[in-house]
């Protein structure tokens, strides 16, 4: 599964912090860090809010911190190091000026509440979600229990609109409808549904499986269990001594011969039974 998804390999935390203040208005992490975002936080405010100094950019073991000011807030993006932090820094200044454009006159007259804000983590997680997908996985929902207690965890981002997103597009998750179909059929942007399925990830709602082509190639890892046997027959045991690494599902019913849709339903079984895995021939992955 990690040769379809992948992290955001650049970004560390991002931040928006009221300029008055100093409150911290919204913060996301994304991966972890040897260093703590909330001190590199405190930096950024005493030097920029406090001394009222200019501080665009410093590195902190390893990290390059890129800052922006807005008129009410300031931006703080942390990532690995780079060459050139620019796409970063635009990046982060269009997030500055779509939060003070949606939420100026709650910054005017500031409450002291930053509840409202929390649904302003869509419109981050659109510009750098939490992972990126190959268009062509299928997300499947996980039921929380108690051998899965980590499952379906809280989504501190899941309120007002967000919410209201996020359950829409639950409801068109229904373990066969690929990333694209999802995107197809939906009202909403393709950067929205993409962040919402980043969150679903991210705190456990969903798990993303690969849609079996008839250019799919497959590997056998163990033997199939004996009530899948007894179930499939001698068919099976056939199609697994096929999954060699190096022929595609259409190719092995041209050997057999098998019809192909039989195939991939037997295959998925198998595949999800851990009898059979992706082969790193298979072409199949995008990212």
């Amino acid at each position: 599964m990690t040769d379809d998804v992948e992290e955001k390999p650049e970004v560390r935390y991002l931040s928006l912090i009221r300029k008055e203040g100093g409150e911290p208005v919204i913060g996301i992490p994304y991966r972890e860090m040897s260093v703590d975002p909330d001190l590199v936080a405190s930096f950024v405010i005493a030097v920029i809010i406090f001394e009222n100094r200019q501080l665009k950019s410093f590195i902190k073991e390893g990290y390059v911190v890129v800052i922006e000011e807005g008129e009410h807030v300031v931006g703080l993006l942390i990532v690995d190091r780079v060459d050139d932090d620019e796409i970063y820094r635009t990046a982060l200044k269009k997030i500055i000026t779509k939060f003070e454009s949606t939420y100026e006159n709650q910054m005017i007259s500031w409450k002291g509440d930053i509840r409202p804000f929390r649904e302003f983590a869509l419109e981050i997680l659109q510009v750098y979600p939490y992972r990126t997908f190959s268009l062509k996985m299928i997300p499947k929902l996980v039921t929380k229990s108690d051998a899965t207690p980590d499952y379906q965890a809280s989504i501190p981002w899941s309120v007002g609109e967000t919410d209201e997103k996020l359950q829409i597009v639950l409801g068109y998750i229904n373990g066969k409808r690929t990333i694209e179909e999802i995107m197809n059929q939906s009202e909403f942007e393709d950067s929205e549904i993409l962040a919402i399925l980043s969150m679903l990830d991210k705190y456990k709602w969903i798990i993303l499986e690969r849609k079996l082509e008839d250019s799919s190639i497959l590997l056998k890892i163990m033997e199939p269990p004996k009530f899948l046997v007894g179930v499939y027959g001698e068919q099976l045991t056939a199609i697994v001594e096929q999954c060699d690494g190096t022929k595609s599902l259409a190719t092995i019913c041209e050997i057999l011969p098998f019809n192909i849709e039989a195939v991939k339903l037997v295959a998925k079984n198998l595949v999800d039974a851990g009898v059979l895995g992706y082969s790193t021939n298979d072409e199949e992955v995008e990212l």
